[in-house]
């Protein structure tokens, strides 16, 4: 493991960054939980590379990345192939305002790989997908409002930023959710059109769907939590919500912008066998490179078009991002990708579930292996976003540290999920179980003080 050297340059920029971008930073997300003081880091690190399964900060420190771009980086940073596709790409122009013929040629290799893509729209974000998504369903069905789950997070536009992270007493009810709205500068009249469930609430569900029969256009969820510990749906409870937008004539939308092409070459659909009647794509996809993808069956997605659902982007299937795109289907296509994820995925899982249960820390990993993580807690499950308050949040900043001086790089709280690359091998993973024994000890002297017990 390289010696930790610690923040001076970072901090450095963080204090410049701040005079010029708010909270210095260009995302929300970017600005570290722990703050100053708590977990003993002055700042968000600013990145100098990346390459492979690494990355360096301006100060020099290695890192173990299990953060990957918030998931993205599936192949690894700065894959060959992918680089050199996009680099070809370049040599002939970055943005056309007209078709070419790439967008059909990917858009014909996603159809292959995910069962409900019978039809697509690219796009450059989550948050541009997942809005297009909601105003199709609204436009099939002719109802104003959306259902969707505690900890779930669809982007940054209005419609769906609610309840993505609401305090944990915040009020509930039986069903039918308070919705929490989680942004200044929101109409508040925005609540009128959506709906709240706790998630894997099989009862509760179908009561707020009953309801809401003759009002809601769609149920919007992500397969698996991926904003918030990885927590998987019960078994089943996927298939229900299919049959009760069947039953009561919604559109059933999947997020898959973390979970597509991570979870299974055909997304989180084809690994639960649920296909729903849309879904949103992006991140790992594109191994990191900006776009996105609403796709679905035909008949709703031609709803899209001029004088019906609108939609458009300047940089929308540009030939950078799809050349990507491409050259990172043709990878993941081989199937040795996902495979090989899940089996260097697992081995990590195993190393961390003999560390913890050695040190007789109870615990609950939730996830897959390309998509995981391990939430401190004595529950035998952890279910929903609700569960996460009988956690044991205080361990992950003081845990971040550690493992940050130790070379290995996670995320400082229990939402994000460790992600795995195929550029990651049992080199890495070895380094990062010594880490993650020695950083379980120091934070456990930590613990003991009583130190960062509670969020």
């Amino acid at each position: 493991m390289m010696k930790y050297k610690g923040y001076k340059k970072s901090f450095k920029l963080y204090l410049e960054a701040l005079k010029i971008l708010p909270a210095g930073v260009s995302s929300n997300a970017r600005v570290w939980r722990g703050g100053i003081c708590p977990v003993g880091l002055p700042c968000t690190l600013f990145v100098d590379r990346a390459k492979g399964a690494y990355m360096w900060d301006v100060d020099g420190n290695k890192y173990i990345d299990y953060r990957l771009g918030y998931g993205p980086v599936i192949l690894g940073h700065d894959y060959s192939l992918v680089t050199r596709k996009v680099q070809e790409a370049t040599k002939y122009g970055a943005i056309y305002a007209a078709g070419h013929e790439m967008e059909i040629a990917v858009a014909k290799k996603i159809k292959k790989l995910m069962p409900c893509a019978e039809m697509l729209r690219f796009s450059n974000t989550g948050t541009e997908a997942t809005m297009t998504a909601i105003r199709v369903a609204r436009a099939v069905t002719k109802r104003d409002k959306i259902i969707k789950f505690e900890g779930h997070f669809h982007g940054i536009h209005d419609n769906v930023l609610w309840s993505t992270q609401p305090p944990f007493d915040h009020p509930s009810r039986s069903y039918d959710q308070v919705p929490h709205r989680q942004s200044l500068g929101m109409p508040k009249n925005m609540r009128d059109n959506i709906i709240i469930e706790r998630w894997n609430q099989f009862d509760a569900i179908e009561k707020t769907v009953k309801k809401y029969k003759n009002e809601a256009a769609a149920i919007i969820t992500e397969p698996i939590m991926g904003n918030a510990a990885a927590i998987m749906p019960e078994a089943g409870y996927l298939q229900h919500l299919k049959e009760l937008c069947e039953r009561y004539g919604m559109l059933l939308i999947f997020d898959e912008v973390k979970t597509g092409f991570r979870v299974d070459i055909g997304g989180a659909q084809k690994y639960f066998g649920v296909k729903p009647e849309l879904a949103t794509i992006a991140k790992a996809m594109g191994n990191g490179y900006p776009v996105s993808a609403l796709v679905g069956r035909r008949e709703y997605m031609e709803y899209i078009g001029p004088g019906k659902v609108s939609h458009g982007g300047t940089y929308s299937s540009n030939p950078l991002s799809l050349a990507a795109v491409n050259a990172t289907l043709d990878e993941l296509k081989k199937r040795r990708v996902i495979n090989y994820i899940r089996k260097i995925g697992s081995l990590l899982i195993k190393g961390l579930k003999d560390i913890l249960t050695d040190y007789r820390i109870p615990h609950v990993i939730n996830g897959v292996p390309g998509m995981f993580q391990i939430a401190f807690t004595e529950q035998e499950q952890v279910r929903e976003w609700r569960d996460l308050r009988k956690c044991e949040l205080g361990r992950y900043p003081m845990m971040q540290l550690e493992l940050i001086k130790r070379g290995v790089l996670t995320d400082a709280d229990i939402e994000e999920p460790l992600y795995l690359s195929y550029s990651h091998d049992k080199e890495e993973i070895a380094k990062t179980l010594v880490a993650y024994d020695e950083g379980t000890k120091a934070v456990g002297h930590k613990i003991k003080r009583g130190v960062g017990l509670k969020r």
